[in-house]
């Protein structure tokens, strides 16, 4: 099985929750699981006894990037997002390193593409759709969990789509901002090094350091989109 930084895999169990702890095995957060065979996907199930699979991608990326998952696994998708995004979806067309690729020689283009990550995040957590759907793999993964039901939820890179779902796991169980916070900037000891490998391809690709910046803001966990989402969240 491949390395857990490079799923950005874990466990959020463990984490104090008033007088208790966040049970574990029960609640594994995840990127995608494409990036494994199907022997190592299998391994990996064994391995924490993963029973149901929660896929946040929209149907597009699912489709393209599938989940190879063993018999006896059950797989739903609840995607947050109905459209592609750039820099979080990434369906052939939205991903970030393609879209640097094709316009490396129009800079102001590329800027103009990036979106407004903040308003992505009060999206998800306040708008209609978005909203509905959060709070379905929210009382999923709670359901899954009082039957004893280990589930693994995960988006592309098990970020920003997988993070909003942690934090309203978390804060359905009273789990405090500051420790919210914390968990979701733990997704930086596993991306830091991919980031800086993508940064360096921008660099190379485009000669431009304001493009390389921008990559680097799309690519790492950022505490102010976070705080964003608890925010309207608690609205």
């Amino acid at each position: 099985m491949r390395k857990r930084r490079e799923l950005n895999l874990r466990d959020l169990g463990g984490i104090r929750a008033g007088n208790d702890l966040l049970p574990k095995g029960l609640f594994l957060r995840s990127g995608k699981l494409s990036i494994l065979t199907r022997d190592e996907c299998s391994a990996l199930c064994r391995a924490y006894d993963v029973k149901c699979v929660i896929d946040l991608r929209t149907p597009t990326e699912a489709a393209e990037f599938p989940d190879v998952l063993p018999e006896g696994v059950d797989y739903l998708q609840i995607p947050l997002l109905k459209d592609a995004a750039v820099g979080i979806t990434h369906e052939t067309g939205s991903d970030a390193m393609t879209i640097i690729r094709n316009l490396r020689k129009d800079p102001e283009r590329l800027k103009g593409m990036v979106p407004d990550f903040e308003t992505l995040y009060k999206d998800i957590v306040s708008g209609e759709y978005g909203r509905k759907q959060l709070d379905k793999a929210v009382s999923t993964l709670r359901e899954n969990a009082a039957k004893g039901v280990c589930t693994l939820y995960h988006c592309t890179t098990g970020k920003d789509r997988t993070g909003i779902v942690s934090m309203a796991l978390m804060k359905s169980y009273g789990i405090g901002d500051k420790e919210i916070v914390k968990e979701f900037m733990r997704t930086n000891r596993n991306v830091f090094w991919p980031t800086m490998k993508k940064c360096l391809g921008v660099a190379l690709l485009t000669q431009n350091w304001e493009l390389v910046k921008t990559a680097y803001r799309c690519f790492m966990a950022d505490r102010r989109l976070i705080e964003v989402a608890i925010k309207y969240y608690d609205k």
